[in-house]
């Protein structure tokens, strides 16, 4: 219930003005609501109402009475007297309550009545009840005092959730009995009324045991009791220890209305035996009319008492019962919960009624005793079954006394046509024993797939109605699977699948349909973006049995293609590499301009990842050399339908530079295999430079691999083909993976690359490592051939260097001139690039110079030879005017001589 919805005190106490019929029950759901709460927030220490109910069940903890009290009392005080703490609404009822019982009229007492009977004892309402008590014993009010009396004294053996104390209840059972136990010593007369008002409601779930007025009315002198409990099963004999049984013997209408009235059978037990003792007069002049009422009773006491009279009157013969009206008020007794009743009910049925009608006689059947339902199905199987027909029938399928007849009656008297389809699927729809017979009759009679597929989708449809709804379900599932999905009906099944349980069944059979005439494939389609629908839309849409890609379109495909959810769009992907040929992407039916959509989807701009993921995909799979080894057409069994002409390096060389990750990969598969026929083999410098590492790593492979057995001629280059001045440019490269490419380059196909001049150029490198590796490399290709000492190329004879075009310097002269002319003529010093983790700066010539005398420093200190032909070169420079060349020439030449102490150097 919404806050809006919710009841007020205002409310009430306007229904309560106009006495409305439902005020009573308006005032139930009032207690039903929770308390509200004040959106204000309580002041600093102040007593909430839940924080007072917590202090009265701490105060009824106690096992102290006086500290109880006290502890319950000091709660309330404390309570009500803060003047910041609204009241719950319903402490507001005590007052409408009152109100209401002044009020006097019948509505507001039939209220009050209903109220005393069913309504939660709590706080609010329990005040009113108690003003309500005193009020009604003040005023003598009987049938007030009696409701009230009777939930006291039944409240504690009850279940139902109560905010008072069980001490109040017990006070108020002592204090209603005291009330009694006065009224008839100083009144007698009045004594049995109330009394009566009292025992009338007590009903047949009452727990007696905890009962203290009902036992001290009708066995008061048995002096049974202490003083708390009385805890006694109503007593065979209720007269016997009765208190005043004088004022009981004064009239009979005071046990009459008992009788009349009463809800349980000690009651009624305690009337009947109280009449036969004081009136037995009486009990002769009862009417028809009276029985009548006794025999609708639900009280097995009334009616043992009832067939007594009956039994105990000449004038009440059962052959004179029909005329005097007893009729059906003995028919009654058939229902009755006393064996006596029921039996006497029985003998009068079989001589009397003998014309009951067979629904009356189902009833008994379906309702009644075991004696009575012996008796219902021995009058039934004397009808012919074609009499009771078909839904009766079935109806005794569901009672074990009938069952064996109504089988045998519905499959001998009817033939197969006679029984309906309408009354099979009541059946079904019915109780087990029903649905089993159902089910063994279709079986029985039908072949599978005889019955109309209807039947069993509306079976299925209907299942609900069944208390056995997943048995009803399953029996048409396992009936319809003999059917084709086409006969079945493809848009009902599609339904289905949003069932929860049966759902994944009735997609299996969609899915595996090789024909649905009538399917929508527009309604299939939206379905798509129902996540209950999804999976079998997209099955049913995949399946070129059921739907052709011209029914799906290209336009739906490619725009379930930028969906951002993947199973939607790894759909579109799958659909269209498998499916769609080159051409269906242009409006035209061209394919060159589908190629062109095609390569616009995978490289635009502003296409999104997913669209350029399939695009992307589609193309390499249907490129003519690369489309047999990509896994999508080994999966799809795809054969390439784009002509290579297509892959031009226009469109692609663009995208190897592309700032996206899956433009730059795709380009790059394509290039792979199409670099060499573009005619860009010899532009793969241009891609060792870039900053992304699968692009530089195809240049790498394209370089590196020149003249290697095996390696790849569509990327690769041969080595004739390798340019001397871009290799040695890769050199001075950003990055350092590149400038290690060129340095390998160089060493490897140094004859044709090299050269001493060039080795010079190399000298002057920022990158220390590349500077290095040319002075090593001058000393190695161009050295002297007498040094070292007894040095020979690898192979004997000339080393491979100089066969292949390599000068090697004469003599030591030689070499010390090139240094010479190298050192002293170094022009000013290179731009040095920014590299990783360098800032770009101007190297001066002073620091160029000194970083080749710190090259071939190194060397020295590694190669004794060379430090013999250095040395002297250093030596000259040790008289250079410039500071930082001296110096640092003779700190090389003093270094020199530490590496090799015994070696005459010189330079010095």
């Amino acid at each position: 219930m919404t806050p809006s919805d919710a009841l007020s005190a205002a409310d009430l106490e306007r229904l309560a003005r106009a006495e409305a019929p439902d005020l009573a029950e308006s005032v139930l759901a009032f207690l039903d609501q929770p308390d509200r709460t004040s959106d204000t927030p309580l002041p600093q220490g102040a007593l909430s109402f839940d924080a007072l109910k917590q202090l009265l069940e701490q105060a009824r903890a106690s096992d102290d009475k006086p500290g109880r009290r006290k502890g319950s009392h000091e709660a309330w005080q404390r309570f009500l007297a803060q003047k910041d703490v609204p009241l719950p609404p319903r402490l507001l009822l005590a007052d409408l309550l009152v109100s209401l019982y002044e009020k006097n009229t019948e509505p507001a007492r039939a209220a009050l009545i209903t109220l005393v009977k069913e309504a939660p004892l709590k706080f609010g309402l329990w005040a009113g009840l108690k003003r309500i008590y005193k009020l009604a014993e003040a005023r003598h009010d009987a049938e007030m005092f009696g409701a009230l009396a009777w939930r006291f004294d039944t409240e504690r053996g009850g279940r139902r959730h109560r905010e008072v104390s069980g001490g109040t209840l017990t006070y108020l059972q002592r204090r209603a009995w005291r009330f009694l136990r006065h009224l008839g010593a100083a009144v007698p007369e009045l004594y049995p009324q109330f009394a009566v008002e009292v025992l009338r409601h007590y009903d047949l779930e009452t727990t007696w045991s905890q009962c203290w007025v009902a036992h001290h009315l009708w066995a008061h002198n048995s002096k049974g009791y202490s003083a708390s409990r009385f805890a006694i099963q109503p007593p065979n004999d209720m007269v016997k220890q009765r208190m005043y049984p004088d004022a009981w013997k004064r009239s009979p209408d005071a046990l009459m209305r008992l009788l009349d009235t009463c809800q349980s059978d000690p009651a009624a037990k305690f009337a009947i035996q109280g009449l036969r003792k004081d009136f037995p007069e009486a009990l002769r002049k009862v009417t028809p009319a009276w029985l009548d009422r006794l025999a609708r009773r639900p009280l097995g006491s009334a009616h043992d008492f009832l067939v007594e009279t009956l039994q105990g009157s000449p004038d009440f013969h059962q052959g004179k019962l029909r005329a005097a009206g007893l009729h059906e008020a003995v028919l009654a007794l058939l229902f009755s919960p006393s064996d006596k009743a029921r039996a006497y009910a029985i003998e009068y049925a079989r001589g009397h009624a003998q014309d009951l009608a067979a629904d009356r006689l189902a009833d008994l059947v379906e309702k009644g005793a075991d004696d009575v339902q012996k008796f219902a199905a021995a009058a039934l199987e004397k009808h012919k079954p074609r009499d009771l027909g078909l839904p009766l029938l079935g109806r005794l399928l569901n009672s074990k006394p009938t069952a064996a007849f109504a089988a045998k009656s519905l499959e001998q008297s009817f033939d197969r046509a006679e029984i309906t389809h309408d009354f099979l699927r009541e059946l079904l729809w019915g109780k087990q024993e029903q649905l089993n017979w159902a089910k063994n009759y279709v079986s029985a009679k039908y072949a599978a797939g005889e019955m109309p597929a209807d039947f069993w989708k509306v079976t299925l449809t209907e299942a609900k109605r069944s208390s056995r709804q997943r048995i009803v379900e399953d029996t048409a599932m396992k009936a319809l699977s003999t059917y084709k999905p086409a006969d079945i009906g493809p848009e009902w099944l599609l339904d289905l699948v949003a069932h929860p349980r049966l759902g994944r069944q009735a997609a299996q059979w969609l899915t595996r349909a090789d024909s649905l005439p009538g399917l929508d494939v527009e309604r299939v389609k939206a379905l798509v973006f129902n996540g209950k629908f999804r999976g079998t839309a997209l099955e049913l849409l995949g399946n070129r049995k059921l739907f052709t890609a011209r029914q799906l379109t290209v336009p739906w495909l490619l725009a379930l293609a930028r969906r951002a959810d993947p199973q939607l769009h790894d759909f579109a992907h799958r659909y269209l590499l498998a499916n769609v040929v080159p051409a269906d992407f242009s409006d035209t039916g061209d394919a060159d301009a589908g190629l062109e959509r095609l390569f616009d989807l995978a490289l635009g701009a502003k296409q999104p990842p997913p669209v350029r993921a399939f695009a992307q995909t589609y193309l390499r799979c249907h490129h003519p050399g690369i489309g047999p080894e990509q896994p999508e057409s080994k999966s799809y069994e795809l054969r390439p339908r784009a002509p290579r002409k297509a892959y031009s390096a226009e469109r692609l060389w663009p995208a190897l530079f592309d700032a996206r990750d899956d433009v730059r990969r795709f380009a790059l598969t394509i290039a792979r295999s199409e670099l060499r026929a573009w005619g860009y083999h010899t532009r793969v410098y241009e891609l060792a430079d870039s900053d992304a590492k699968e692009i530089r790593n195809l240049a790498y492979d394209a370089l590196l691999n020149a003249g290697e057995p095996g390696a790849d001629a569509r990327h690769t280059l041969q080595p004739e083909e390798l340019d001397a001045g871009k290799v040695f440019a890769l050199t001075e490269s950003t990055k350092r993976s590149t400038r290690e490419v060129a340095v390998e380059l160089i060493r490897r196909h140094y004859a044709r690359l090299g050269g001493a001049e060039r080795l010079s150029g190399l000298m002057q490198s920022a990158d220390r490592e590349v500077g290095l590796f040319a002075v090593r490399l001058l000393w190695e290709k161009h050295r002297p051939l007498h040094l070292p000492e007894g040095w020979k190329p690898a192979g004997g004879g000339k080393d491979e260097r100089e066969a292949g075009g390599t000068t090697r310097f004469g003599d030591v002269e030689a070499l010390r001139t090139f240094l010479r002319r190298m050192m002293f003529g170094l022009p000013p010093g290179r731009a040095k690039e920014a590299r990783e983790g360098d800032v770009q700066r101007r190297l001066s010539a002073s620091v160029a110079k000194r970083r080749v005398v710190e090259l071939v420093r190194d060397l020295g200190l590694e190669d004794e030879s060379f430090a013999r032909v250095v040395a002297p070169v250093l030596g000259e420079f040790t008289g250079s005017v410039a500071k930082g060349e001296w110096q640092s020439c003779l700190a090389s030449l003093v270094q020199l001589r530490a590496a090799h102490p015994g070696v005459q150097l010189g330079g010095i």
